[in-house]
């Protein structure tokens, strides 16, 4: 099922319903001025191929990592300056393309040996809105998703007390609870519970489930195998998110 929108008058001409299509297997809604996607895009289960080119994008939803059957994710032309930690994650994404998305500096590590596209990417500017915790190795600086709060080096082998918690919650009820809105927000935010339900990512070596605090590590993409596949383009880097200080420690792209 093909679903393409073309310069509709309205900015945001998605109905929440697309969720509801679950034998979508197409889907382009490039040039439409969004600002955001669907919020119940994650739930079409059968998506293959997704477009959203030359739109107004500043952010990926995380949920969109949940969709089991995407090989295919197209965002060039948008104003991304981050993608989730777990893009990549899916044994099945395997073509990846974020050209020209100029604030764009650091790809999740998962996307290593993924067909990806990133021209016109990590093109120095001199003034940036963008509101984002960055993390900086040598002289690459990458900006982080939104939703991490902290992030963590090698000397901080103690994590902060919302993320232990969070870890603890997570791992007394996931698997026993489809729905944890039986926690109430009274005594946990709506916004924790939704990374209970969607965790903001997994560690990039144990799978470790990650919610407001990351340990991250840059390898630039100029210093790996894939340099002459993107020579002059791109002053980008590969970005693994890891758990712990022994993640940090023993995580190695190249190996």
């Amino acid at each position: 099922m093909n679903l393409p929108l073309k310069e509709p008058s309205s900015p945001c001409p998605i109905s929440l319903e697309v969720g509801d299509l679950k034998e979508l297997q197409t889907l382009d809604i490039s040039s439409n001025r969004l600002l955001a996607l669907p919020e119940r895009l994650h739930l079409c289960l059968s998506l293959q191929y997704l477009t959203v080119d030359r739109n107004r994008l500043c952010c990926v939803p995380r949920h969109l990592c949940q969709l089991p059957s995407l090989n295919e994710l197209s965002m060039a032309g948008n104003h991304l300056a981050s993608l989730p930690i777990d893009l990549g994650r899916s044994r099945e994404l395997q073509y990846v393309y974020v050209d020209n998305n100029i604030q764009l500096k650091g790809l999740p590590s998962y996307l290593y040996n993924k067909v990806i596209g990133c021209n016109g990417c990590g093109i120095p500017i001199q003034l940036s809105e963008v509101r984002l915790l960055t993390f900086s190795s040598g002289q690459l600086t990458v900006f982080l998703p939104a939703e991490v709060k902290t992030i963590g080096t090698e000397k901080d082998h103690v994590l902060p007390l919302q993320e232990l918690t969070m870890r603890s919650l997570y791992r007394t009820y996931h698997g026993l609870w489809k729905d944890l809105n039986f926690l109430s927000p009274i005594s946990l935010p709506r916004s924790l519970l939704e990374l209970l339900h969607c965790p903001l990512g997994h560690c990039h070596l144990c799978s470790e489930p990650m919610f407001t605090f990351v340990y991250p590590k840059i390898f630039p993409l100029r210093e790996t195998p894939m340099a002459g596949l993107h020579q002059r383009r791109t002053s980008i880097g590969f970005v693994a998110y890891c758990c712990s200080t022994q993640c940090l420690r023993t995580f190695n792209l190249l190996c």
